[in-house]
């Protein structure tokens, strides 16, 4: 009867969300008093950060200032549109890699394939953000 407790009590504190503050001043992954989920491997210089920050930025790049030249405004542009196609793959990798998780399937070959595309993904997106950043700052 012990056993049937401790699990009823073990599913009142997962499901209520329940969380306990160490000595040393630590929290939970999942803060009741902030509503904030921060993770473990997603601290930047001693300092932990929010799981959306952590990730990369999802935001919609700055539009293009006013280019006089027509060349450097198409070049501008393509870098731009670059910049949006990455950011559209790396949302569908991540939705994918999201259902795999939660549905733990598929395993294997097509695990390791959608992994590879995720982080293939975030590599393109970082890549053309970084180009089309350094672009506007050659313009400016």
């Amino acid at each position: 009867m012990s056993q049937l407790r401790r699990a009823a009590a073990m599913g009142l504190v997962v499901c209520c969300g329940v969380t306990a503050q160490a000595e040393d001043g630590s929290r939970s992954l999942d803060s009741a008093a902030t509503a904030e989920t921060r993770s473990l491997d997603s601290v930047v210089g001693g300092e932990s950060v929010a799981l959306d920050a952590a990730r990369a930025d999802p935001s919609a790049p700055e539009p293009l200032p006013e280019i006089d030249d027509d060349a450097m405004r198409s070049q501008a542009q393509a870098a731009r549109d670059a910049v949006l196609a990455a950011q559209q793959r790396s949302t569908q990798a991540d939705a994918a890699y999201s259902k795999m998780r939660s549905r733990d399937h598929p395993q294997g070959d097509a695990r390791a394939a959608i992994v590879k595309e995720r982080n293939a993904a975030r590599e393109a997106y970082a890549g053309a953000n970084a180009r089309y950043r350094e672009l506007l700052k050659q313009l400016r």
